[in-house]
C-alpha cells in the first residue's frame, strides 16, 4: 500500500480572493456601510421624525411594489439560468421578455389604484405619513419590479457581479447626495428624501436593464412561450414576499398610529440597522441562487447543500459583528451614532437583533426553497409567521410599545427559521453524492 505525502496547507491564491462570490459579498458589504451611513446623515441633519417619515414611505414602495413583480423575478432568474444551463437560449429570451411586458403592465395598474388613496383618500392622515414621501411612492412603484426583473435576469444569465453592482448603486449614490444635502444643509422634508432615493433606482434600472437586454439578444430569437405557467408559479413567490414586506410595514404602521413622532423615529432607525444584516441575507441568496436552481435541474442535492453551508458561515461572518454589537451595546451604538433621543429604541434593537441573527444562521434557506419548485412549502411557513407576528403585535404593542413591536418581530422570524430549516431538511434530502466544491 502506497500513501501520498502529506501536503502543507496552501495558502489562498488570487483566484480564491478574487472569488465571485467575495467580490458580490465586497459590493453588499459597500452599500450596506453606505445606508448605514446615509442614516446616521439623516438622522442628524433631519431628526427623527424626518427619518421615521422616510422610511414608513420606502417600507410602503417596497410593499406595493413586492405585490407588483408579482414573483416574477425569481422565476425569471430560476428559469433562465436553468434555460442556458441546458442551451436554451432562445426560451430564456421570451421569458425574460414577456416576464417584463406583465410586470410593466401590473406596475402601471397598482399606481394608478394607490395615487387617489393618497391625494383624495385618507392614507398619508391615518399612517400620520408626511404626504410628499407618500406620493413618491409612486416612483418606487413604476420601478422597483423592472428593476428587480433587470438585476434577477442578469443573475439567471450568470452575470451575478454585474446584478449587484446595479442593485447597489441606487444605495452609494443616495448617500453621497444625501451628504452634500447636509453639508449644505438642503434637507427639507421626507418627501424629498424619498424621491431622490426611488428616482436614483431609475438611475439602476437603465443600466441593469441595457445590459440585460444586450446580452439577451445574443440567445437567439424568442420562442413561444406559455406565460400564464409562469405567471401560475410566480404568485406564491409573490405572496411570500410580499406577506414578509406587510409584515415589516405593519408594525411600522401600527407603531406610527400609537406612538411619538420621535419613538417611530427611534424605532425605524433600529430598523434600518438591521437591514444591513437583511442586505447581506439578500445578498448571498441572490448570489446562489441560480447555483441552486441549476444543481437541483442537473439532480446535484448534496451539492446543493454544500453551497448552503458555505454561503451561511460566509453571512455569519459578515453580519455577525454588528448583530453582537446591538445585541450587547444598543445603547451605545443608538446614541453614538444617531443622537440622545435615539435611545429608547436601544432595548428593541437588541431584541430584533436577536431575531435576525436567527434569520442569517438559517442561511440561503428561502432560495433554495424557491429554486427547487417548494414555493408552496415557503409560502405557508411565511403565513405562520405573519399569523405569529399579527397575534404577538396587537397583544403586546398596546402594552409595551416598542419593546411589544421588537418581540412580535423577532419571534415571527425565529419561528421561520426554525421551522423552515426543518421542513427543508425532510423535503431535500441528500440522493446522490458529487464530488465536493473545490474553493
Amino acid at each position: 500500500m502506497t500513501y501520498e505525502p502529506i501536503r502543507p496547507r496552501q495558502m489562498p491564491n488570487i483566484r480564491t480572493l478574487l472569488s465571485p462570490a467575495l467580490l458580490a459579498y465586497g459590493i453588499s458589504g459597500t452599500a450596506a456601510v453606505a445606508s448605514f451611513v446615509a442614516t446616521i446623515l439623516l438622522s442628524r441633519g433631519g431628526g427623527a421624525a424626518l427619518v421615521g417619515e422616510y422610511a414608513l414611505a420606502a417600507s410602503t414602495a417596497n410593499m406595493l411594489a413586492t405585490f407588483a413583480v408579482l414573483g416574477l423575478d425569481r422565476i425569471v432568474m430560476r428559469e433562465v439560468a436553468g434555460d442556458l444551463r441546458q442551451g436554451l437560449g432562445s426560451a430564456a429570451r421570451a421569458k425574460v421578455t414577456g416576464m417584463a411586458r406583465i410586470v410593466l403592465l401590473v406596475s402601471l395598474a397598482v399606481a394608478a389604484l394607490y395615487l387617489p388613496l393618497v391625494l383624495f383618500g385618507p392614507l398619508s392622515a391615518l399612517l400620520d405619513a408626511d404626504q410628499g414621501a407618500m406620493l413618491a411612492v409612486v416612483i418606487g412603484i413604476l420601478v422597483w419590479p423592472l428593476y428587480r426583473i433587470a438585476c434577477h435576469g442578469l443573475r439567471g444569465a450568470g452575470m451575478p457581479i454585474a446584478a449587484q453592482f446595479f442593485e447597489a448603486l441606487p444605495t452609494w449614490l443616495f448617500t453621497a447626495v444625501i451628504l452634500l444635502l447636509v453639508f449644505a444643509q438642503s434637507i427639507t422634508s421626507a418627501g424629498q428624501v424619498t424621491a431622490i432615493f426611488l428616482g436614483l433606482q431609475l438611475v439602476a434600472l437603465l443600466g441593469g436593464g441595457l445590459l440585460l437586454w444586450r446580452r439577451a439578444r445574443t440567445w437567439g430569437a424568442p420562442a413561444s412561450i406559455a406565460m400564464p405557467d409562469y405567471l401560475r408559479a410566480g404568485l406564491p413567490i409573490m405572496a411570500i414576499a410580499f406577506l414578509q414586506t406587510f409584515s415589516e410595514w405593519l408594525l411600522l404602521a401600527q407603531i406610527s398610529a400609537s406612538a411619538s413622532s420621535v419613538e417611530v423615529g427611534a424605532f425605524r432607525v433600529a430598523f434600518q440597522v438591521l437591514t444591513v444584516a437583511t442586505l447581506v441575507l439578500a445578498t448571498g441568496e441572490s448570489y446562489v441562487a441560480p447555483k441552486l436552481a441549476g444543481d437541483f435541474r442537473a439532480g446535484n442535492i448534496d451539492r446543493m447543500w454544500q453551497r448552503h453551508r458555505r454561503a451561511t458561515v460566509l453571512m455569519l461572518l459578515l453580519a455577525a459583528p454588528l448583530l453582537l454589537v446591538a445585541m450587547v451595546a444598543p445603547e451605545w451604538l443608538m446614541v453614538t451614532a444617531f443622537g440622545p433621543e435615539f435611545a429608547v429604541a436601544a432595548v428593541p434593537l437588541a431584541i430584533m437583533a436577536l431575531g435576525q441573527f436567527f434569520n442569517v444562521l438559517r442561511g440561503p434557506l428561502g432560495a433554495m426553497l424557491l429554486m427547487t419548485g417548494n414555493e408552496g412549502v415557503l409560502l405557508k411557513i411565511t403565513i405562520g409567521g405573519l399569523a405569529l407576528l399579527l397575534v404577538l403585535s396587537f397583544v403586546l404593542i398596546p402594552r409595551f410599545g416598542l419593546v411589544g413591536a421588537a418581540i412580535a418581530y423577532s419571534a415571527a422570524i425565529i419561528l421561520r427559521s426554525v421551522v423552515g430549516y426543518v421542513v427543508a431538511r425532510r423535503l431535500l434530502v441528500s440522493a446522490t453524492a458529487v464530488p465536493p466544491l473545490q474553493p
